[in-house]
């Protein structure tokens, strides 16, 4: 059984906007060895506030939004996360949340099988090319080699 197999559909008013979908992705990612830690999430911040579509967002910002969406996690667990975020996530965006959640899967210098395991099914969900995913893994592999 995978993570998302026992996920719910998303209802309509089940929606994030670009931003808070993206975040979403990341930190179903962090949240795959079973918790996010303070460390995990200053990082998943200091990530994102380099990205163009978070110009302007403030701390405060971010942590209203890290917190609505660590509620949605708790509520709904990481399938559900991950089905509301893909479902409020632009197209244009998905390889870009993938390439994301690799990066911060990675940022220990090792993928854990937990991780290995999220990301085979982010690949699917997010429709992410295996020609492409393979692409990413080794580009972001060969940036956290240091």
């Amino acid at each position: 059984m995978g993570w998302f197999s026992s996920s719910k559909t998303p209802s309509s008013s089940d929606s994030f906007g670009k931003q808070e979908a993206f975040l979403g992705i990341a930190l179903a990612t962090s949240a795959a060895d079973g918790s996010i830690n303070e460390s995990e999430a200053k990082s998943i911040f200091a990530y994102l506030l380099q990205m163009k579509m978070f110009d302007g967002y403030t701390d405060k910002q971010m942590s209203n939004m890290f917190k609505k969406l660590i509620t949605v996690l708790q509520n709904e667990g990481i399938g559900g996360l991950v089905a509301i975020a893909k479902s409020s996530l632009p197209s244009e965006l998905r390889e870009t949340a993938f390439t994301c959640a690799v990066d911060i899967a990675l940022a220990d210098g090792v993928i854990e099988d937990s991780e290995k395991a999220l990301l085979e099914e982010l690949q699917q969900v997010l429709e992410v090319s295996d020609d492409i995913g393979g692409k990413i893994l080794e580009v972001m592999m060969i940036k956290n080699r240091g």
